[in-house]
């Protein structure tokens, strides 16, 4: 299907905003191929029905602000150029002085639904979250489709919103030659020595302090050696106080020309971030296309980038030693940047033009035209694993085939080489981590004497056989027997309503293992479900088992939780709750009117009240709390 006309919003230079320059660079490549039409503001009147694709450049600045509220009401293409929007966000309401408007779109990204008359102020949320808190769920559910510009950011998408179709699109960028020593010339600088270069807005995640110690490490050892600084100044980041003769402050660069003869005359380009927010440097590309070497942050979207064509440095306790050992290096022998450079201005032609860019946004808008929904669909390999002969089994998997299903959606693909840990694993849904989410190692975990290891196999129709290691240990009182930082995700389905004394040790060694950023997906009964409200009403007890029992392997549950206990849990144990859902843990789920209707009439919300809590968590670098009183007393 063609696309007639096509309306894209987005702010364009002069607006101090990345997405400025990203936008009317791809606007010329895009002209080329559908009927466009570009709005820096919102008209009166404007009606998304007159166009068959309408575009929204979606970032954390003030100049989207019209723009995002636009999406919600008149839904199109979101381009996200970060996962987070918390920052837009918080602008709008916190920083007005409407807090309880900030604390409502909080609630709203954890739940995903509006309580109305609801004063969400109650609740102990901190204000305000931090900045990776990703505040992006309300405008997926009201989008149509979402680009993005890594698989990374994908992966945070889908988790937010896993039916909301998304696009992987290469940030684009453009192969020039220009020369280092006009460029140094004409900005005044002294052309004999190496130079190093950071840009943009001089945010604390883009390490500019740990540059320039850094810097300082290693200039004595190399004449003439420059540290540029071009973009503007941040309150938290005094880089003013560090300027000397071996430091310059080029200040905000207010064209792309003025930028791209910044970027050239620098030999090394700093470009860390981290935190990060799933972001893709416009600065990195334009130095890969000018040839220049980049270094990086080994985190989020740039673990992505080819290793020949620039350097990461992990963010660790040792970061700014090996930037400086990095920047020794190259700054010894000139030819090792320009090699890198040469190489990373190679891959700019061949992959990410904006051409290429502009032909892949007209083919996702094509796409979503022609075939409105694209869903993910697991159940089929989910079945194949679970034909088992086994009357026991065969009846659980009946039960939590749809709970089961649901974490799979929610689990995000593996980069590769990512790992996986299945707490409590009967390897039902082991075999398809790794078959169809990528992941290169699934591991299990089973309640056992410390130390003790099983082998155990699943077979699929077809004779596919699927074998993982299964460690043994209790998850309350042995520390997990795997590195600090090992894994990409882990999942804990149905284990924390059995735990007897200590629950935050098991979320600490969760926390533990998992590396900053990794995902942690979590299932556990709902204790405020209808289930239990209408089992309160006819004057029984809530719980969906009881906890004493003559049978010793029945299952006996020691706590069962509400969604926001399970949103507090995930607070003070150090992650970022990104998504709580409530479902049933079988096909269809009994509707309990009798106990709506109770609900309806005294007021009381009715949502998050299916029988399973499903949450997702980031790990972060956060505060945590070993004993919350809540929940210890």
């Amino acid at each position: 299907m063609s696309l007639a006309r096509v309306a894209m919003f987005t702010p364009l230079p002069p607006a101090k905003t990345g997405t400025a320059d990203y936008a009317e660079a791809l606007i010329r490549e895009l002209r080329n191929l559908v009927s466009l039409s570009v709005f820096t503001s919102v008209p009166r009147g404007f009606r998304a029905s007159e166009f068959d694709t309408v575009i929204y450049q979606i970032a954390n600045n003030p100049w989207h602000e019209e723009f995002y509220r636009l999406a919600l009401q008149q839904p199109g293409i979101v381009v996200l150029h970060e996962t987070s929007l918390h920052d837009l966000i918080r602008g709008m309401t916190l920083n007005r002085g409407d807090e309880a408007a900030y604390l409502h779109e909080v609630m709203y990204e954890i739940f995903g639904h509006d309580t109305p008359g609801a004063d969400p102020r109650h609740e102990a949320i901190g204000t305000p979250q931090p900045r990776t808190f990703p505040m992006i769920r309300r405008l997926l559910d009201a989008s149509r489709g979402c680009i993005v510009h890594s698989r990374y950011a994908a992966r945070e998408v889908r988790v937010k919103n896993g039916r909301c179709p998304v696009a992987v699109i290469p940030h684009g960028a453009v192969a020039g030659n220009l020369s280092a020593e006009d460029c140094r010339r004409a900005l005044g600088l002294d052309i004999a020595g190496p130079v190093a270069g950071l840009f943009g807005f001089q945010r604390p995640d883009k390490r500019a302090a740990v540059c320039v110690s850094a810097f300082r490490r290693i200039s004595g050892k190399h004449p003439g050696a420059l540290l540029v600084v071009a973009g503007e100044p941040h309150p938290d980041v005094p880089l003013s106080r560090a300027t000397d003769d071996r430091i310059r402050m080029l200040g905000f660069q207010d064209s792309a020309e003025s930028l791209d003869n910044c970027i050239a005359a620098c030999d090394v380009v700093l470009n860390l971030r981290h935190p990060t927010c799933g972001e893709t440097s416009g600065t990195m590309l334009r130095a890969f296309g000018l040839g220049r070497a980049v270094i990086v942050s080994d985190a989020g979207s740039f673990q992505e980038m080819p290793d020949d064509i620039c350097l990461k440095i992990g963010v660790d306790p040792y970061e700014e030693a090996v930037l400086a050992k990095c920047l020794d290096w190259l700054f010894e022998d000139l030819s090792r940047a320009r090699e890198i450079g040469q190489r990373a201005r190679e891959r700019v032609t061949a992959n990410w033009t904006w051409s290429h860019a502009a032909r892949m946004y007209r083919d996702f808008a094509e796409s979503l035209a022609a075939e409105p929904s694209v869903h993910r669909d697991l159940n089929k390999t989910l079945s194949l694993w679970n034909q088992s002969a086994d009357a026991d089994a065969a009846e659980y998997f009946r039960m939590h085939r749809a709970r089961l299903l649901r974490t799979l959606e929610l689990t995000p693909e593996a980069n590769p080489g990512d790992r996986v840990l299945e707490l409590g694993c009967y390897l039902q849904i082991a075999p398809v981590l790794g078959t169809s989410l990528g992941y290169a190692e699934v591991r299990g975990s089973y309640l056992g004497s410390a130390g003790a290891t099983e082998r155990r196999s699943a077979f699929a129709a077809g004779g596919k056989i699927f074998e993982c290691e299964i460690d043994l240990f209790n998850v309350e009182r042995d520390r997990f027997p795997y590195p600090d930082g090992h894994f990409a995700t882990v999942i804990c389905g149905e284990v924390l309503e059995h735990l007897e004394s200590d629950p935050v040790f098991m979320m600490a060694e969760i926390h533990r293992i998992l590396r900053t950023g990794g995902i942690f997906v979590l299932t556990t009964p709902n204790i405020a479900s209808l289930r239990a409200v209408a089992k309160v009403l006819r004057g029984e007890h809530p719980e969906s088992f009881h906890r004493y029992s003559r049978d010793p392997m029945a299952p006996a549950h020691s706590r069962e939780y509400t969604p926001d206990e399970i949103r507090l849990l995930l607070s003070e144990c150090g992650f970022v709750p990104l998504r709580i859902e409530t479902g049933p843990y079988e096909g269809t789920a009994d509707r309990f009117s009798s106990a709506e209707q109770a609900l309806g009439r005294g007021g009381f919300p009715r949502e998050l009240r299916g029988e399973c809590i499903f949450a997702v968590g980031r790990k972060e670098d956060l505060p945590v709390s070993r004993f919350p009183s809540w929940l210890y007393g």
